[in-house]
């Protein structure tokens, strides 16, 4: 092997630009010095043409794969995770959402103004991260611009980070600093560059003026944009009806303040309309896809194959701290379920694609990161991966990565199958607390119980940046 290469060898997938996934049960992944990719594919194809020895070259210690990406996450949320809708009650007022925010989500943002603090909750995000196979994303801090700085210093540059507009329907200690702003935002642009990402919190909470003067600072410094739209029916009708009646729709709101024109990363997007699609599809928007969160908060299912035929870009993400956990495993296991009686575009090799490939193009990361090619980076995770070695790419995906089988699907396109029924009602009508709740929240836990931290090692750039002692 020449001099400074370097090689691993083990079960490798690889998920393709266009689709699909390419799978060697005995792959290789060759790197130079400089931390870039030189070959990927089988071993024996490889190594006889790049004369590598098997002695030379390390076994992985689990199924290779490139690094995962989070385009949809609430780094203050990070310590209440999974208690996101924790002590608001069976059915509260404006809805499952916006209690939350009141009773939890707002405190805890609040507690990063103090910068220690705030030290803290981003240290911990970044190993949890990375215990999880995540590399970059994009991610929501708080309206406090010091908070906001921190994030971007301790956080690797494959991760951009929100200085969160809000002025409206928040505590008074939350609100945007408004005649400070344009300051706040030239100084972290001048800092950051194109990884500060103007966070518009959503349209209950920012009015129009703020939005505006977002958009507009966000267009002097060549920034994209991020934001909510469509989660929940409560939220869409406040939105639409009491506090933009003039408007049309909640996706109008965005459209009529510029917001739409500036690359936005949209999260959710449940309940729309077709008028709303063709707004999207026409933009350069993206959307981020929480099958975890809609669930848990029994916001709805996003129309998958809708979303598919406009041809808008989408990933799965996912919108820490509504879900319990960091993994984006456990993120492809839901999007599985919730869309196994009704879409057939739901397959493992999409799953696997959409934390990887489609979040590497939304968030300008695809000529580094999201498959392995020549002269990418050299950057993968280990996964454990329990019993034989897989023989093809979707019983890799399936059972290596998420601990299934094909068979565990099953119940979830069966009529008269409680999971199936409580999905059917969710994606309907949405769910307040109940037992079709309560059953489905059993499931996502038990699921992200199994599924994370099951990282042994994660490597970036040809250096290791994160290795497990337990898994």
């Amino acid at each position: 092997m020449n001099a400074g290469w370097r090689a691993i060898r083990g079960p490798l997938l690889n998920p393709l630009p266009a689709a699909g996934v390419d799978y060697w049960p005995d792959g290789v992944l060759v790197g130079d010095d400089r931390g870039r990719i030189v070959a990927v594919g089988a071993w024996e194809d490889v190594a006889a043409r790049l004369n590598l020895a098997a002695a030379e070259v390390p076994r992985s210690r689990g199924l290779i794969l490139p690094p995962l990406l989070d385009a949809h996450i609430h780094i203050p949320q990070h310590p209440i995770r999974g208690r996101f809708a924790e002590g608001i009650g069976t059915d509260p007022p404006g809805g499952r959402l916006l209690a939350s925010l009141e009773k939890n989500v707002f405190p805890a943002e609040g507690r990063c103004e103090g910068p220690a603090h705030a030290r803290h909750v981003v240290a911990d995000f970044a190993t949890d991260t990375l215990a999880n196979g995540v590399i970059g994303g994009a991610a929501y801090m708080t309206v406090h611009a010091r908070a906001t700085r921190l994030a971007l210093e301790h956080l690797p540059d494959t991760w951009s980070v929100g200085l969160v507009l809000m002025n409206n329907h928040c505590p008074s200690s939350l609100r945007t600093d408004e005649p400070g702003l344009a300051e706040d935002v030239d100084a972290l642009a001048r800092g950051f560059g194109r990884r500060l990402i103007v966070t518009d919190r959503f349209a209950v909470s920012v009015d129009t003026p703020l939005r505006r003067e977002g958009v507009a600072l966000a267009r002097r410094h060549g920034l994209r944009m991020q934001t909510h739209l469509d989660e929940q029916r409560a939220e869409k009708k406040l939105v639409e009806e009491v506090l933009y009646p003039d408007v049309g729709n909640y996706t109008g709101v965005y459209a009529r303040d510029g917001l739409l024109e500036r690359e936005p990363i949209l999260a959710h997007c449940i309940h729309l309309r077709s008028d709303e699609v063709d707004m999207i599809a026409a933009s350069a928007s993206s959307i981020a896809h929480c099958p975890v969160s809609n669930t848990l908060l029994g916001s709805g299912v996003m129309p998958l194959d809708t979303i598919r035929a406009a041809g808008i870009p989408h990933a799965l993400c996912t919108d820490v701290g509504a879900s319990p956990t960091t993994s984006l495993l456990c993120e492809m296991a839901q999007f599985l379920k919730v869309h196994a009686a009704t879409s057939a575009a739901a397959t493992p090799e999409e799953a696997l694609r959409l934390v990887t490939v489609a979040p590497a193009r939304m968030l300008g990361l695809g000529d580094r990161l999201g498959s392995f090619a020549a002269g990418m980076e050299w950057s993968f995770i280990e996964v454990a991966c329990d019993g034989p070695v897989p023989t093809d790419a979707r019983t890799a995906i399936l059972v290596g990565l998420l601990r299934m089988t094909a068979n565990d699907l099953e119940p979830w396109r069966q009529a008269d199958d409680p999971r199936a029924v409580a999905i059917g009602r969710l994606r309907d009508q949405g769910l307040e607390w109940g037992h079709d709740l309560a059953v489905l929240d059993a499931d996502v836990r038990a699921t992200a119980k199994r599924l994370e931290h099951r990282v042994h090692r994660v490597t970036r750039a040809g250096s290791v940046v994160w290795e497990s002692r337990g898994v």
